[in-house]
């Protein structure tokens, strides 16, 4: 492989294959939508994130008209608290009571992004009416994961009003502080980890500590973001390729080593992402380069050196397993890769932009 093949176009061609006029399918038998598995707010609230980063990009019309959608979709499954449903039935009727705190998480940070960055002005109405309505929930949170998505989230609430920063910073302190006693709690000098176990989208934990500290200025939570992210690549990367925590068995403190398989796509995006975030929170280039490897595992610098890129739907294979890859194209996998990819465009154009700002200011008058 090739380490220039991530260099291709990103394409929403599979995400809009994936959607009708209510929102985004679940799952996908190969490339064909399954209207059975219905759809879920987890994948509604993450094309959300990647259709308006992807209209912050390149300022499309199809972006737009994904984002009406996805939005509308999360304000359908909004319960009259605040909380949100997660399973939605083809039939349109929700199949559970209330979604977990991971889908609340991601929920709440997709309407922070909104507010951050919409598509349309229109939009911000009723994204941040909806977010407000879901704050007091922050309260009642139990689960790290769930905490650190709402970290992240009040980093983007943060960015966007400045209005409320008071208050975002406030709840992401008790927030963060909640990352730091985990970490206080379960690491030990060969254990440095937030958790007694790593299991799925493990680089969320350090990324939102690595954004609590830009909020705050805290080094309490970039020290403990930089500990376990090192640790979490020092277990998942192997020569430069990055072999992520298989989902067989997961990961426990008193485990050898990680199990190989099955590996996610949505853990390589959380990589891609918490890596750019200690990027921005440290300015070591070696995040940069992280980054970009994680990006690379999709396109088959990873241990089948497969790709999961599917260049004639521009989906994502599901994920990388012992006999090769898993040939479905689901909503999470190809959102997963369509977040990384933007994420790092994203980056090397704030990067970009910062030496052109540079060079400016030496530049003789």
């Amino acid at each position: 492989m090739s380490l220039h093949e991530p260099e291709k176009p990103v394409s929403l061609d599979h995400l809009r294959r994936l959607t009708d006029c209510f929102g985004i399918l679940q799952h996908a038998d190969y490339a064909l939508p399954d209207y059975r598995s219905g759809y879920t707010t987890d994948d509604n609230a993450r094309a959300l994130m990647a259709v308006s980063r992807h209209y912050r990009l390149h300022g499309d019309a199809l972006s737009q008209q994904l984002a009406h959608t996805y939005l509308a979709f999360v304000r359908f499954t909004q319960r009259a608290d605040g909380h949100f449903h997660n399973f939605v039935g083809y039939d349109r009727r929700p199949t559970d009571e209330v979604g977990s705190e991971d889908c609340f998480g991601r929920a709440l940070c997709s309407l922070a992004y909104v507010l951050f960055s919409p598509p349309m002005q229109d939009l911000v109405g009723p994204a941040e009416r909806m977010f407000h309505q879901a704050l007091p929930w922050l309260a009642r949170l139990e689960h790290p994961r769930g905490k650190a998505s709402c970290i992240t989230a009040l980093y983007w609430w943060w960015q966007a009003q400045a209005q409320h920063r008071e208050r975002a910073e406030s709840l992401l302190r008790r927030l963060a502080d909640d990352l730091v006693a985990c970490y206080q709690e379960h690491s030990t000098p060969t254990w440095r980890w937030l958790l007694a176990e790593m299991t799925y989208a493990n680089a969320k934990l350090p990324e939102a500590l690595f954004r609590a500290y830009q909020v705050s200025g805290e080094e309490i939570y970039r020290t403990v973001a930089v500990r376990s992210m090192e640790f979490l690549c020092e277990k998942t990367f192997r020569a430069d390729k990055l072999c992520l925590v298989g989902n067989k068995g997961w990961y426990r403190a008193n485990d050898a080593e990680p199990p190989g398989y099955d590996q996610q796509p949505i853990d390589a995006a959380a990589m891609v992402e918490a890596a750019l975030a200690g990027f921005e929170a440290t300015a070591e280039p070696e995040y940069l380069r992280r980054a970009w490897l994680s990006l690379c595992w999709f396109f088959g610098h990873n241990s089948q050196d497969l790709s999961l890129y599917d260049a004639e739907t521009g989906g994502c294979f599901d994920g990388l397993t012992e006999n090769g890859v898993n040939r479905n194209r689901g909503a999470e996998s190809t959102i997963s890769l369509l977040l990384a990819q933007l994420s790092v465009l994203e980056a090397r154009q704030k990067i970009s932009e910062k030496i052109l700002s540079e060079g400016r200011a030496v530049v003789p008058a």
